[in-house]
């Protein structure tokens, strides 16, 4: 495989495993309002913007919180931030999702992660959408019907991997 293309493909399951990162916190609740599907994300909105802790996020609230924000982080003061200056901010404001990301990948919590753990769930990846057993990813392991989507595959044998990811 090409090296362009391979670092697309790397890329998109980074993207992919970001995002499933997301979801995770997103749906650890079951309900409605502020706990349904994107409870986690509401929780974590409501917590870095709601300064005077009333469980209600206004206008007012976000405003001053992005105002504190980008004077924190334009460095040299220019009124702009530039990619060195947001780099630095969006970083700062997804630290948590690389700590739980960090931690997803150290399932024996040592703080530490071995090649091993790393390639685990790239592997399960490739593992869980090879519908047609070759030991590849390819056009034919796409579901057919509709819109052609890489889904996971309900009636396949790998629900023991699918739980493992929720």
């Amino acid at each position: 495989m090409p090296n362009k293309a391979m670092l697309a493909l790397a890329a998109l399951v980074v993207t992919a495993l970001g995002v499933g990162a997301i979801a995770e916190v997103a749906s650890a609740d079951e309900g409605g309002g502020w706990r349904g599907r994107h409870g986690g994300m509401m929780r974590n909105f409501t917590e870095r913007y709601d300064t005077n802790k009333d469980g209600k996020v206004s206008q007012e609230e976000i405003d001053a919180n992005r105002t504190e924000w980008f004077g924190k982080f334009d460095a040299d003061k220019n009124g702009t931030l530039n990619l060195k200056e947001f780099e630095v901010l969006w970083l700062e404001a997804h630290r948590k999702e690389m700590v739980r990301e960090f931690q997803k990948l150290d399932p024996n919590g040592d703080a530490a992660l071995t090649l091993d753990e790393y390639k685990e769930p790239l592997s399960r990846f490739v593992a869980n959408r090879d519908r047609n057993g070759d030991g590849v990813i390819s056009k034919e392991d796409r579901r057919q019907g509709g819109k052609e989507r890489w889904r996971r595959d309900r009636d396949h044998d790998d629900d023991k991997d699918d739980s493992q990811e929720k």
